[in-house]
């Protein structure tokens, strides 16, 4: 399962251009450091809209 920090974290990313170059490597590495797939970002999305 997923930390509160991570759904946390992955909320304040929502809010961003992930598009955006700098972003998108911050948010990359992130994923990295977590390990976490795109299916385990589509999830935590459902988890958060959930809410």
């Amino acid at each position: 399962m997923y930390t509160v920090r991570q759904l946390e974290e992955l909320s304040y990313f929502s809010w961003w251009d992930l598009s955006y170059p700098p972003l998108k490597i911050l948010f990359d590495d992130w994923k990295d450091v977590n390990g976490l797939s795109d299916d385990d970002l589509d999830k935590m999305m459902e988890i958060l809209t959930s809410l």
